[in-house]
């Protein structure tokens, strides 16, 4: 090939690629007069390439932008210094029409032209890149916007989360004082009409000491498992998991309402299925107590029939196993419209279900969250004036069976010792014939009436103290006379000093004299921290003289020879 032909091909290429390009590329003098044009004008300004020849660049710009058009090209074609060359300069442009066009144009020196200047302009419609940038705008804008009011909406949550702790704490601290003014009381009528029971022969007052008794009990219960449904809902229950045997807890919930069926003249019956294992593992405390609500249910709202009282074992695979218990009633029933409330809290079936047969309708509701705290569920199936099927069903797989069977000497108490801490108590001070010496602390004059009562009643010396300080005096006192106290019953709650802290000032005396903490408060926060202050013991009001006399007696000193009396 010719170089006349290189050139002629080379010439052809160039017309291609302006014929092809998007952009607008014109050739100008130094004037600004159009030399040639791209055949791309007419697609962005309406011109054809040769229409436009001879006319001024200016023609492309709006009115509105030539000034600003027009400097920019004298800066590029007559300025020696010609800053500009290479730089895009952004127009509003115009097309033949009349319609505007957002246009970017750059300016270059045709650098081979000796006989005059020449100049390269390529002109860009960039209305859909102005489009998109501005999208992008709004969209960055409406980003700093959202994280703006992200930022307020974490502020406003931690804010929410710091009112909702607040919350809590509040709850708590009423849930506690509520259980202390609602049990110290209750631990006066309960202990002051056993009190009195002992002392009347007749068999109406007996009667009337009786009711008293029961409402009592009654009204405790119902506090109980309020504040076990509060513990739940904000985290502070604590379920164990000890080896319990499943039937043994069956019967003791048959001997625990055995007599109060018969008085209805209801039959109790048990029933076993297939092979029961001799233990499992879960808190017998809690499901003890999820029992004898679903019995106590039953004998309540069945007038004339029996109670049943089954466990059995479901396979669902090889290592798969299910342990049920189920409660069977004959009783009035429950509409199936209204089972599907029947574990909402405070729910009854209807109003005239509470004024007949009385209750709060907590205790089903507490009994299907400790199921599931359990890891169980709880159903209901029933049919009115026919009876109710109540069914817990626990996971007993082989992770859960126990192959340990000494269980016989497993106590189950509502309301009593929930930890111990041992101390090594001193007893070379001890005389053989010492007669045991109480200290009892505790703010109310009632209170330390009744323990006073229940205590000489086991033949134990007692000395009280209405607060901490008196008793941390008391306990100085005694250890300079060398007439040491064996245990002290700690009020926690007092003025001038309370019971943490005058056990902690003990314990910092080095004294480890055994000290039973005899507290209202029942939240596992409230025990940690009587254990953590340096208590031996955790009971909470109010106590069964049962209970006082087993604890007591198990942290007298043993060289000391006491007996308590019955």
């Amino acid at each position: 090939m010719t170089s006349h032909q290189v050139k002629l091909f080379d010439n052809y290429l160039a017309r291609q690629i302006l014929k092809f390009s998007i952009d607008v590329s014109v050739a100008i003098d130094e004037l600004g007069v159009i030399l040639m044009a791209s055949e791309s004008v007419s697609r962005v300004f309406g011109w054809q390439p040769d229409e436009i020849v001879g006319e001024n660049i200016r023609v492309f710009a709006s009115e509105s932008q030539l000034k600003q058009f027009d400097q920019f090209l004298a800066q590029c074609l007559g300025s020696e210094n010609e800053n500009s060359i290479g730089h895009a300069h952004q127009f509003k442009g115009i097309h033949k029409g009349g319609s505007y066009i957002a246009c970017e144009i750059t300016v270059w020196r045709d650098d081979d032209s000796h006989r005059q200047k020449r100049y390269i302009c390529i002109i860009r419609d960039i209305t859909e890149h102005l489009k998109s940038k501005n999208k992008l705008g709004e969209y960055l804008e409406r980003l700093k916007q959202s994280r703006k009011q992200l930022k307020r909406k974490i502020h406003e949550l931690k804010s929410a989360q710091k009112v909702v702790a607040q919350a809590n704490q509040a709850k708590s601290e009423f849930l506690a004082n509520m259980s202390h003014e609602v049990r110290t009381p209750m631990t006066a009528i309960l202990g002051y009409s056993e009190a009195l029971k002992e002392k009347l022969d007749s068999k109406d007052n007996l009667e009337f000491i009786d009711i008293i008794q029961k409402n009592g009990s009654h009204l405790l219960q119902v506090i109980n498992d309020i504040l076990d449904i509060s513990k739940i809902e904000m985290g502070n229950f604590e379920i164990m998991k000890v080896d319990f045997s499943p039937t043994k807890i069956l019967q003791e919930i048959v001997d625990e309402f055995e007599s109060q069926a018969s008085q209805k003249g209801l039959n109790l019956y048990t029933r076993y299925h297939d092979l029961i294992p001799s233990s499992i593992q879960s808190d017998p405390l809690r499901m003890k107590q999820v029992l004898m609500n679903l019995v106590s249910n039953a004998i309540k709202f069945t007038e004339a029939g029996s109670i049943y009282l089954e466990i059995r074992m479901l396979s669902r695979s090889k290592n798969d196993r299910l342990l049920q218990y189920i409660v069977t009633d004959t009783g009035i029933g429950i509409p199936k419209e209204k089972l599907k409330y029947i574990f909402e809290p405070f729910a009854q079936v209807d109003s005239s279900t509470s004024r007949n047969y009385g209750g709060t309708g907590v205790g089903l509701t507490l009994s299907h969250k400790l199921v599931q705290l359990l890891g169980g569920n709880l159903s209901v199936q029933s049919t009115v004036n026919q009876g109710s099927v109540f069914t817990v069903t626990l996971n007993a797989d082989e992770k859960n069976i126990s192959t340990q069977n000494n269980i016989s000497n497993q106590k189950f108490c509502s309301r009593g010792t929930v930890r111990r801490v041992e101390y090594n108590h001193d007893n070379k001070n001890v005389s053989q014939d010492a007669k045991a010496k109480i200290l009892l602390v505790d703010d109310t004059k009632e209170i330390r009436k009744l323990f006073s009562y229940m205590l000489n009643k086991m033949g134990l010396e007692v000395v009280t103290a209405s607060n901490g300080k008196e008793a941390v005096d008391l306990v100085h006192e005694a250890t300079i006379k060398k007439d040491f106290y064996h245990v002290i019953l700690m009020d926690m709650q007092m003025p001038v000093m309370n019971g943490y802290e005058a056990t902690q000032l003990l314990r910092a005396q080095k004294n480890q004299i055994p000290i039973i903490a005899i507290t209202a408060h029942t939240l596992v926060s409230d025990r940690e921290k009587c254990l953590a202050a340096g208590c031996t013991e955790y009971l909470s009001k109010p106590i069964k003289y049962e209970v006082l006399r087993e604890v007591v007696h198990r942290y007298l000193p043993q060289k000391a020879g006491i007996i308590l009396s019955n």
